[in-house]
């Protein structure tokens, strides 16, 4: 690793420094400095609001002169006073050496003199919550905070066909002051009549009513309107709601959600090719409504030389909670890796619950049954693992296969015991972190990602593990730039003439891996990465990440509207003589993490 670290150091050294310009992620707006007489707090405040409008300002990147730059901020800098109530301010600029200086008299900052709001004295009974009163300054958010105080005040508390709430401020600049006037539009009162949900075919109807907790008789709220529409669109059953709301009649208006059925059934081929593994591909057949209630059923099957696979998963939405999912499945396996070969049969059953918008938290139940053969041992190993994994998930990510922003943190704690002998207990504890940032103002819109894994298994030594629930290090999803599962513990074999070689890597009780890529966007569909991946497994049940085997690689990105096509080329920074080839080939779905 220090090998890279001074290579890169040796590279960016080696540019000279006038011509950084002309390097693309060096392209940037000229520095600025905001003055204000006497302000410090204000002062700061504007620094940064300019900073946030250059990194989002399309016409900035056009400007090429730097006065044409500041006469544009100027603009800008004049709205953010007035959004402060500075109506008076003076602003002057000057450019000295590529260097914007702006000068800045706020003058008074305005004050509310009056302050009312216009609505039926019924409607305001109970209602004392506006962020802004007499004597405050005129500040924009502050009174748009009242506008949304009254328009919530009123979404919860009345029944109002309509809730419009608008104001206006008449400044008086001889006072420095304001009168603010808050208006609610006359509406009539109403309660709901008749709910009804028109253009589904396939769907339970009496599910969707669940789905809407609007009932005849209720007060009508704009805001239930809009939460219905999302929990049907949260079904995943619907790709488009309209709410229709009729007019009056006797105090009633009729609902009525028109909706558009999503195709229910998905049929998805596949293929890839890592080199150390051969190609590979995969078959599933999905469909989402199953028992027309949103149960999911999806069959899946992989084939690649060192592994073939069957699934079949069905998930069990609203699982005696709204936030609560079942998800139960039957897999098979055959697995042929290089120091081991192995068949299994597993059925299990999750309740995944929606702790929060980006939490979620599971637990759940498998049964394995394996059959393992080691490759130096006479005889294979028969397996019944009982499970009981716990699992909790936070994401933030924008996107499941090809995150830009936001981070990823999955635990998961899994004690296993085997019924058939009960002295084989053991406990594997996983943690993974991811992490993107994008810096979408630069060109090509650099996102750096970075992957942390590390994983511990007790309990057992271990040649005491069945060696397909070992740690292995190595490969696409893992350390490229070597062979899959090759790194870790290895063993020495003894040759027929007697000699010892290195046998292959056994897998072992610990892992540590790590990732670091940066992604760049030439255009809308091709992409390109650089990358260095480190990791290894360890016979001891400490992992660190001091001892690790080291991948470097380049690769491109084909970006489709559903993932990026991903081919990438690694190269064994560690190269182990008669182990490790010289470069490593991937090409599969999706982002590499």
């Amino acid at each position: 690793m220090p090998r890279i670290f001074a290579f890169l150091i040796a590279l960016f050294l080696a540019l000279p420094v006038q011509r950084l310009e002309a390097i693309p992620f060096f392209d940037q707006l000229p520095d600025f400095k905001v003055r204000v007489e006497g302000d410090r707090e204000l002062r700061d405040w504007l620094r940064e609001e300019l900073e946030t409008l250059r990194k989002g300002s399309s016409v900035l990147k056009s400007y090429e002169d730097p006065r044409d730059v500041a006469r544009y901020e100027q603009g800008n800098l004049q709205k953010l006073l007035r959004s402060r109530g500075f109506y008076d301010a003076s602003i002057r600029h000057s450019v000295t050496d590529g260097t914007i200086t702006y000068r800045i008299n706020p003058g008074p900052q305005y004050l509310i003199k009056s302050l009312s709001i216009d609505m039926p004295a019924r409607l305001r009974q109970g209602f004392s919550g506006l962020p802004i009163g007499v004597g405050d300054p005129l500040e924009a958010d502050k009174v748009l905070g009242g506008v949304k105080a009254i328009e919530d005040f009123l979404m919860e508390n009345a029944c109002l066909l309509n809730v419009d709430v608008s104001y206006q401020a008449t400044i008086i600049h001889s006072e420095a002051r304001a009168r603010l006037v808050y208006r609610v539009a006359p509406s009539p009162e109403v309660s709901v009549g008749e709910v009804r949900i028109e253009g589904v075919t396939t769907i339970d109807e009496a599910f969707l009513q669940d789905k809407l907790q609007i009932s005849p008789g209720d007060c009508f709220s704009r805001r239930k309107l809009d939460a219905a529409r999302l929990k049907l669109l949260r079904t995943n059953l619907i790709s488009s709601v309209n709410s229709e709301v009729s007019a009056p009649d006797a105090g009633q208006v009729d609902v009525i959600f028109v909706l558009k059925e999503r195709r229910h059934r998905t049929l998805r081929l596949g293929v890839g090719y890592y080199s150390s593994e051969g190609a590979g591909v995969s078959a599933g057949w999905e469909h989402r409504n199953i028992f027309q209630r949103g149960e999911k059923i999806e069959v899946e099957s992989k084939i690649n030389p060192v592994q073939q696979t069957l699934k079949a998963e069905l998930t069990v939405p609203r699982f005696f909670r709204e936030d609560q999912n079942l998800a139960g499945k039957v897999e098979l396996s055959n697995e042929e890796r290089d120091s081991y070969s192995a068949e299994s049969l597993t059925v299990g059953a999750t309740v995944f619950r929606t702790l929060s918008r980006n939490r979620t938290a599971s637990v759940g139940s498998e049964l394995k049954f394996s059959q393992v053969e080691e490759e130096e041992e006479v005889g294979s190993e028969n397996y019944q693992l009982l499970s009981f994994p716990l699992g909790l998930k936070l994401d933030t990510t924008d996107n499941l296969l090809d995150a830009r922003r936001g981070a990823t943190a999955a635990f998961e704690l899994k004690p296993y015991v085997d019924v058939g002998d009960t002295d084989t207990r053991f406990l594997k504890t996983t943690v993974v972190l991811t992490g993107y940032k994008t810096a979408g103002e630069m060109r090509f819109e650099p996102t750096l990602s970075l992957r942390l894994k590390a994983g511990v298994i007790s309990g057992l030594n271990n040649f005491e593990l069945p060696a397909d629930e070992r740690f292995y290090a190595g490969g696409g999803g893992s350390v490229r730039g070597y062979a899959f599962q090759s790194l870790g513990p290895r063993p020495l074999v003894e040759e027929p003439d007697g000699t010892f070689k290195l046998g292959d890597a056994i897998g072992g009780r610990a892992l540590s891996e790590i990732s670091l890529e940066g992604r760049l966007r030439f255009s809308d569909t091709w992409g390109g990465v650089i990358f260095v991946d480190g990791g290894n497994a360890y016979a001891d049940p400490s992992p660190n990440f001091s001892d690790l085997f080291w991948g470097a690689g380049i690769g491109v990105r084909y970006i489709t509207s559903f993932a990026p096509l991903r081919l990438d080329v690694a190269f064994p920074l560690d190269k182990r003589d008669d182990l490790d080839d010289d470069f490593q080939v991937y090409v599969s779905l999706g982002q590499a993490f």
